[in-house]
Formats: C-alpha cells, structure tokens, sequence
C-alpha cells in the first residue's frame, strides 16, 4: 500500500521558493533552520486541520487500520494525557463511576493524566521478573482475576520499555484470554514497529484497544518528541472527546520540522515499511551474545556474568557505544532502523571481546531483585495533588516502578 503525503513538504518548499519576508514567527526568520515555519498559509493548522495535515492524518489512519489518527508533538506523552481526559468526558457522559484499572508500571506521563483528569483508579501488578529487577506482561489470568466488569477502563503500556509483551484478546474472541469491555486504552510507545511484520507481536489495534498511543521516535524514526494517536474503528470514545482533549493540551506552535517527519515516516513505510522492519529484524537476530529473552528481537537485553549494568554500559562507552537504558545488571539497547551495519558490527565485536570475569557464589547476576511492595491507593490522585498538596511524584521517564503518587506511595 503506498500512500502519498508529500504535499506538506510540497507546501513548504513552495513557501520557501518565494522568498517571502517573514514578518511572523519564529523570530529567527529561517536564520535557524528554513523549515522551521509556522502556521503560515497553505501549511493548514494542527489545532482544526483542514488541509495538507488533514490529509496527512488521514493517510495514517489508512496505513495502521485507524478510524482517525492524530499527530502528536509533544510526544506520546500528550497522547497518554489526553487519553485520560477523553476517557474522563466519556465515563462522565456514561454516568460511569467505576474505578480505572492501571497498571503499576505505567509512564509518568499517565499518573499526569490521571490527576488532570481526575479519574478513580486502582492498581494492576503485572508480573516482576526478579533476575532484571523489571514488571514484564500482565497474565490474561490476572485480568480475569481482578473482575474487569468492576471497572469502567484498563490503562496499560504494552510492550514494555524492555521488550515484554502481553498477550491479549480485548474484544471476546472466545479464547482463554478474552476478558469483557470496559474502554481499552494501549500505551504502545515501543511498539509502532509491530504493525508492519507478523514476525512480532499482535499490534493493539488488531486485538481490541479503543485508544492506542505511539511513539515514533522510538521505533520507526520519526525525529524525536513525535508521536501519534489512533482512535480504533470499534472505539467507545467519541473523536469529538480525543479532539477537545488534544486542543486542550498540544502546543498551539507545533514544529513543522516535527510534522513534516511524520509525514514522511507516513509515507516512507506505506510504501516501504514491511522491508525496513524485516530487515532490521535480520539484523537483530544476528545479535546473541549474552542475549537475556524477551518479546521483541529489536529490544536487546543484554547482560555479561561478572558485570553489573553500570560497567557494562562503561564498557561499551568506551568501544564508542551508546544504550537506550542501564538497569542493575544488565544494559538496553534499541536496534532501530536508523542504525548502520557498521553499528551492528561495533556492538557485535565489543561483546565478542568483552574480558571475561569470574563470577564469584551467585553473582551480579544471580542475585535476585525482589518485586516492590505496594500500598493501596487511599485517594484520587487529583485531590491528594490539590486538596492535600502532595504534588511529589517519583517516577522514572520511561514506564517503570512508580516509587511515589499522590495518595499513594511505594515503601522504601
């Protein structure tokens, strides 16, 4: 399926050839960058799209099975806030005053959701996995088991930052992992990629989500503090509810750099997509050494005996390698797309001749991490943030443990 959406670039190339004076926005005037403009005519506005963005977006929805798609530029993390409100206005509609379930290792940027919003929420353990000292996938029994009909949402990042991926039936197939229907709303930053290979796992808007929200930037190259919003076909949350949620929180500046990436990525894997992401399966694959398992070959895990994640990522550092994360014993790293065979080969080689150490009783990475104790949720995070000012939240920027929410903290 090839999809065209060069017409914004189109526009501004020919804004650009006329050579206007720019007595407008940004101030530097292209002194910084040419193609960072602003709303200027024919460019259309992301705020009421109604020209080339429209149709940029509308290309989107086509190529990932959408019923709309929303570009976002203040990251997915806007697309997460905003789910949380469209959630709020639609539960307030349905007159729903059942409790959100969430799951504990939700992005920071849901817990800020969850307070603009207001929602009741209560929490969903996924399953820790003691060796990384990481939650990992939430069980389908684990759902079953918490009655999903008490609650009027589920809020859950799948996959994991560290390539863990939950298996789900949303929408009732009769399977043993079919659960009932509140609204489904799927943080799937690291998953965009999904969509465009049936080596990886099942992409979220084909197992059921009202909601889904990407971060391109993560895995398909968009430039960063990019991502993208899907309403699903099936959705119980109207698009007039994502929209007033969007002109409430998205930039009313958005970078045109950030947008006219997005229609490229848009274009370039309508046409392209299948073969990029095969490719850089392959070359993932090719990577074994001291793999640890998870879901997605393009999240590598990795964790030498003797070295703690720290030193290996001084390690690497010092072979001119850089990771995405560096966990207690072991070390992250994202093989994107954009990534040469020679970096390929760089990472292969460094772990080829990483010095073996011995490993003394059980080790760095024998030891195991035991899962966090969590307390129960004795408030609404919004009136613990403004009625009861405890405004701290202790939380990583990639989805993790949650070590601090309002009305609701872990132990030390």
């Amino acid at each position: 399926m090839s999809i065209k959406t060069k017409n914004l670039s189109k526009k501004i190339d020919e804004y650009l050839e006329n050579k206007y004076s720019q007595f407008h926005s940004p101030a530097h005037c292209g002194y910084l960058n040419k193609r960072d403009l602003s709303e200027v005519e024919g460019l259309d506005d992301l705020q009421e799209p109604a020209g080339v963005l429209k149709e940029a977006q509308e290309a989107c929805a086509k190529l990932f099975g959408a019923a709309e798609s929303f570009f976002l530029v203040n990251g997915a993390s806007v697309g997460m806030q905003v789910s949380c409100i469209a959630l709020k206005l639609y539960l307030e509609e349905k007159k729903d005053a059942r409790p959100v379930l969430i799951a504990r290792n939700v992005h920071k940027s849901v817990i800020a959701g969850i307070i603009l919003a207001g929602l009741h929420i209560e929490w969903l353990e996924p399953e820790w996995n003691s060796e990384l000292g990481v939650y990992s996938v939430i069980a389908s029994a684990a759902l079953q088991s918490s009655h999903i009909n008490n609650y009027s949402a589920l809020i859950i990042t799948n996959p994991t930052y560290e390539g863990f991926y939950s298996e789900l039936s949303l929408r009732g197939d009769g399977g043993d992992a079919a659960i009932s229907q509140p609204v489904f709303i799927i943080d799937e930053a690291h998953g965009a990629h999904y969509h465009f290979s049936d080596k990886l796992p099942k992409p979220a808007l084909d197992y059921g989500a009202d909601i889904v929200v990407q971060s391109w930037h993560k895995t398909l190259g968009s430039l960063t503090q990019t991502g993208v919003l899907h309403q699903s076909k099936d959705s119980k949350i109207p698009a007039k509810y994502i929209k007033a949620a969007l002109n409430l929180l998205q930039t009313t500046s958005p970078s045109y750099l950030l947008l006219e990436s997005l229609t490229k990525v848009t274009e370039k894997y309508s046409s392209e997509g299948k073969e990029i992401i095969k490719k850089n399966i392959i070359r993932a694959d090719s990577l074994r050494q001291y793999r640890v398992s998870n879901d997605d070959p393009c999240r590598y895990i990795i964790q030498v005996p003797g070295y703690s994640g720290e030193e290996l990522d001084q390690y690497l550092l010092e072979n001119k390698i850089s990771v995405e994360e560096v966990l207690e014993t072991s070390v992250l790293a994202f093989i994107n797309p954009g990534n040469s065979d020679e970096d390929i080969e760089r990472l292969r080689l460094a772990l080829e001749k990483i010095p073996v150490r011995e490993v003394k009783g059980e080790g760095v990475k024998g030891k195991e991490r035991m899962a966090p104790s969590c307390k129960q949720q004795r408030i609404n995070p919004r009136d613990a943030f403004f009625k009861e000012q405890d405004i701290g939240i202790e939380a990583p920027c990639p989805p993790g443990i949650a070590k601090k929410v309002p009305g609701q903290c872990l132990p030390e």
